[in-house]
């Protein structure tokens, strides 16, 4: 029989993703993933000793800050979107170095927030002549992020997508119903092509030329199960146009 419950679930299941368009009206998440090797979560915390004499000397310890801190290390892949815009950032400093990000567990319990980009090397670190470039930075938060409990402890069984039409330069999302109910409903989606169409972390297809190619939406918590949407890019809308 196939495993149904989480249990000790893979690394990869995590989603750590960042907001590439900081100060547009909607966000667009692009997942750190591809060329990644490794995401490390630690916890930036300030504390307080006191020695009370109720506790006869004996100290008590006060966390009186926390901040989570993501260190993120792969090698470089240009065109990637996250790795892409992260990298932009490097010269940048103060707001230029601000952003979101999203971290969706395993069990589809979601933190996310503002942040700042630290750590960044323009284009990627160099090494050896034949070696891959490096990919590195921190996402540090700012303030306090929210969280959402999901609490889903079953692994992904099917998940269903139907087949969307859009139009050069506008936007269809994909919406992809993941089963049984008790499972993470994340999913990763990656274009087959996108000289026609990209697609964002949240599933949004955005069109760029007449034509039609496949998107693929796999399962955070369980990637092999996955299904292929066909996307139809149609040519653009005139009133759009005329409306930009």
């Amino acid at each position: 029989m196939a495993k149904s419950d989480l249990g000790f679930a893979r690394n990869y299941a995590n989603a750590l993703e960042v907001n590439i368009t900081p100060g547009a009206e909607e966000p667009t998440w692009a997942i750190l993933s591809r060329g990644i090797t490794s995401i490390t979560p630690s916890g930036n915390e300030s504390t307080e000793d006191k020695d009370y004499y109720d506790g006869y000397g004996v100290p008590t310890t006060d966390v009186t800050s926390t901040q989570i801190q993501y260190a993120v290390e792969g090698d470089r892949c240009y065109g990637d979107p996250a790795q892409d815009f992260i990298t932009s950032c490097a010269l940048e400093t103060g707001e230029g170095r601000k952003t979101q990000f999203r971290h969706t567990a395993a069990n589809g319990d979601v933190i996310e927030g503002d942040c700042t980009l630290l750590g960044l090397t323009p284009n990627s670190g160099q090494g050896e002549a034949s070696g891959l470039g490096a990919f590195s930075c921190t996402i540090a938060t700012d303030g306090r992020p929210s969280y959402t409990p999901a609490n889903k402890l079953k692994l992904p069984e099917q998940v269903e997508a139907e087949a969307v039409s859009v139009a050069v330069g506008e936007k269809q999302k994909i919406v992809a119903t993941v089963t049984p109910e008790t499972a993470n409903p994340k999913c990763f989606f990656a274009s087959g092509n996108t000289d026609i169409a990209t697609v964002d972390s949240d599933g949004n297809v955005t069109g760029v030329a007449q034509g039609s190619c496949d998107v693929t939406a796999r399962c955070a918590a369980k990637p092999s199960v996955m299904v292929t949407v066909k996307v139809t890019v149609t040519a653009a809308n005139q009133q759009s146009l005329a409306q930009k």
